[in-house]
């Protein structure tokens, strides 16, 4: 094979590399809008979570993904792949980060993701425990804030069974667009919650004038 051919072959390659990324972006881009859609129309939150955390774990090749809320002083579980491998992910899991020492907990301190050798040295020791227990690499994992008004709401997680594998910043990207979709499904939540609840404080006020109102307007009819 003379060296002609070889550049051919070559550039064969990176054409079928390039329309592959292509294809991918294509991909990527055609999953954010169906969820942006479903953001927008949906109104159950949790359906729209689920959706989100199962598209970006398929799009990045994940093994599995989490979704976790904040409430108080620790981390309650929300959404969850199937196929969920975190160290004791069940769906009653609640992560305490009062103390925010642990991978979560920094990510919402420092509003960044975590991701590779970093993110393993900020497990807690059980959760490392169990990934070496399971032959697992720790380091496989990243963990993402999600973020409303710039204020740490939650986070979403990542993991894959594949030892060495580290994500990669092209998916982390990809990750903190989907973060994004989650935070503001979660803020339409929060909103129309709000409203609702000031409609129905309103219409007890109006409840109560009328039931005031009432017995007077009686009197000055018959008087």
């Amino acid at each position: 094979m003379n060296d002609d051919q070889k550049t051919k072959e070559q550039l064969l390659e990176e054409l079928a590399l390039a329309q592959g990324r292509i294809e991918l972006e294509r991909e990527r881009s055609s999953a954010l809008q169906e969820v942006s859609k479903r953001v927008a129309s949906a109104h159950d939150t949790d359906e729209v979570l689920d959706l989100i955390m199962n598209e970006a774990v398929r799009l990045i090749g994940a093994a599995a993904g989490i979704i976790r809320l904040l409430d108080g002083n620790r981390l309650v579980l929300r959404a969850a792949t199937a196929s969920s491998i975190f160290p004791g992910s069940a769906a009653s899991q609640i992560v305490n980060v009062e103390k925010w020492t642990s991978l979560s907990g920094h990510v919402m301190t420092t509003k960044k993701p975590l991701s590779g050798e970093d993110a393993a040295k900020m497990l807690t020791s059980e959760a490392r425990q169990l990934f070496v227990e399971q032959g697992r690499d720790p380091a496989a994992i990243s963990t993402l804030p999600l973020l409303a008004n710039d204020q740490s709401i939650g986070t979403i997680s990542v993991s894959d069974t594949t030892y060495g594998r580290r994500f990669t910043e092209d998916e982390i990207s990809l990750l903190m667009a989907f973060a994004d979709q989650a935070a503001l499904a979660l803020e339409k939540a929060r909103l129309l919650n709000e409203a609702e609840t000031e409609r129905e404080r309103a219409d007890c006020c109006t409840v109560s004038r009328i039931s005031l109102l009432v017995p007077t307007t009686l009197t000055q009819c018959w008087t």
